[in-house]
C-alpha cells in the first residue's frame, strides 16, 4: 500500500498526512493502517508521536492487537524507557491481547542492554511459564547479555538450556559464546598483568584484543580503571571511563559497590 511505501522510505509525516486525507474522504482507517504508520515512527524513534496514534485508536474504537502494542513496546525500549515498556505489556495482558515471542524477546534485549539480566532471565522464565516457546533469538539475547557483564559461566549455561529445550542454535549462538570465551581469556590476562601494576602491558592487551575484533565487555573496563585509580594513575582512568561511557557500558557497573568476577 502507498501509507506502507511512505513508511519504508521513512516519510512516515507523508504517511500520516495521508491518513488525514482518507479520514477526510469519509473512509474509515482500520488497525493494520495504524499499526503500519506506528511501525514507521517507532524505527524513526518518533515515539511519542507514534503513541499519539495509539491513543487516537482507542478514542475512536479502534481496537489495538498483539502487533500495535508490540511495536510501541520496541519504540520505548529503542529509546530506553523500560517503564513505559513494560506498562504497555501490563496493558495489553490486561485487555486480554497475548504477547507473544516477538514481544517478550524485545523486552528480554531491552533489558540485557541496560545490564538487567537478572530480570531479562526472570522475563524468559515468566514467558515459558505462559506457554510462550523462547525461540533461538531469546536465547541468544540471554546469552549476549551475560557476556556483557563478564558471566560467561551463565552464558554457557542458558545455551545448555537452549539445546535441551530443542531449540536449534544458530551462528550467532556459537559467535556470541566463542566471543564470550575470548573476551573472558583477555580479561583474565589483564586481570593478572594489572595486579602486578603492569598498566602499559594492560592497555596493550586491551588494544590487541580490539585489533583481533574482540570487543571488551565492562569487566574488562572495570579492573584496569580500578587499578588505575587505586595507583593514583587517574588521568589514564579517567580516560578510559570516558570511553567506557561512549560505548555505554558505564550503566551495566556501580564502581564504588560491585565488584568484577575475574578479580573476586
Amino acid at each position: 500500500t502507498l501509507l506502507n511505501g511512505l513508511c519504508k522510505i521513512g516519510e512516515t509525516r507523508c504517511a500520516v498526512k495521508l491518513l488525514r486525507m482518507i479520514e477526510d474522504r469519509s473512509t474509515r482507517p482500520n488497525v493494520v493502517m495504524y499499526n503500519t504508520i506506528i511501525d514507521g515512527l517507532c524505527k524513526d524513534k518518533l515515539v511519542n508521536e507514534a503513541y499519539d496514534l495509539y491513543s487516537e485508536m482507542d478514542a475512536r474504537g479502534i481496537f489495538p492487537d498483539a502487533i500495535t502494542y508490540t511495536t510501541l513496546i520496541y519504540g520505548f525500549c529503542l529509546l530506553g524507557q523500560l517503564m513505559g515498556a513494560f506498562g504497555l505489556l501490563n496493558e495489553m495482558i490486561l485487555k486480554n491481547i497475548n504477547p507473544d515471542v516477538y514481544t517478550f524477546s524485545i523486552l528480554i534485549d531491552a533489558l540485557c542492554k541496560e545490564g538487567k539480566v537478572k530480570e531479562a532471565k526472570n522475563l524468559l522464565a515468566v514467558m515459558t511459564k505462559e506457554g510462550v516457546k523462547p525461540n533461538v533469538v531469546s536465547y541468544n539475547t540471554l546469552m549476549d547479555g551475560y557476556c556483557l557483564i563478564g558471566e560467561v559461566h551463565n552464558a554457557k549455561q542458558i545455551f545448555h538450556t537452549l539445546i535441551q529445550r530443542g531449540v536449534n542454535p544458530d551462528v550467532y549462538s556459537y559467535s556470541t559464546m566463542i566471543n564470550g570465551l575470548y573476551v573472558w581469556t583477555y580479561t583474565v590476562m589483564i586481570s593478572g598483568l594489572c595486579k602486578e601494576g603492569m598498566f602499559d602491558e594492560a592497555l596493550a592487551i586491551k588494544s590487541k584484543m580490539e585489533d583481533n575484533g574482540c570487543i571488551p565487555n565492562v569487566v574488562t573496563f572495570e579492573i584496569i580503571i580500578r587499578s588505575l585509580f587505586k595507583k593514583d594513575e587517574n588521568d589514564k582512568a579517567e580516560k578510559l571511563l570516558h570511553e567506557m561511557i561512549a560505548k555505554g557500558l558505564l550503566r551495566f557497573r556501580n564502581f564504588h559497590g560491585e565488584h568484577s568476577p575475574v578479580t573476586n
